[in-house]
């Protein structure tokens, strides 16, 4: 794996904390730097690029911002659009145009929900609980 090297000015503040955690685990002050960099970004080598800004953006917001982003979810309104979509789709009442809405309703539902799961993965790795950590039928 090639190895970059980078200059990167801290402010105090954070300069001592990450002094405090590599004294505290014995750890050299780059490697600290370095493992909450590669925890503080999402991942994104599975994205497909036109999602990929959008949750490279997530990373960036503070954590209040980062829970609205997690719970988010469709309106009342396109909930119920697209449980009438679903309906007459399985009752086979749905014209072409109701299945090309459909198509664009699942697909904006597929990017809501990975938004979702990167923004609890980045809350999780800032240290909070989310709905995962919590499932007791979870796996460990």
């Amino acid at each position: 794996m090639a190895v970059e090297t980078v200059t990167l000015e801290l402010e105090e503040p954070i300069y001592q904390a990450a002094r405090r955690v590599a004294e505290a685990t014995g750890q050299p002050l780059e490697t600290v730097l370095r493992m909450s960099i590669a925890h503080a970004l999402p991942p994104l080598d599975d994205v497909p690029p036109e999602s990929a800004t959008d949750l490279a953006a997530l990373a960036l917001l503070d954590d209040g911002a980062l829970w609205r982003a997690a719970r988010s979810e469709f309106t009342a309104a396109r909930q119920a659009e697209l449980r009438d979509l679903l309906e007459r789709q399985s009752s086979g009442e749905l014209d072409d145009p109701g299945e090309a809405r459909l198509h664009e309703f699942l697909g904006d539902y597929g990017r809501l929900t990975v938004r979702k799961a990167h923004a609890y993965l980045l809350l999780a790795r800032r240290g909070y609980r989310t709905p995962a950590q919590e499932d007791p039928g979870r796996p460990s």
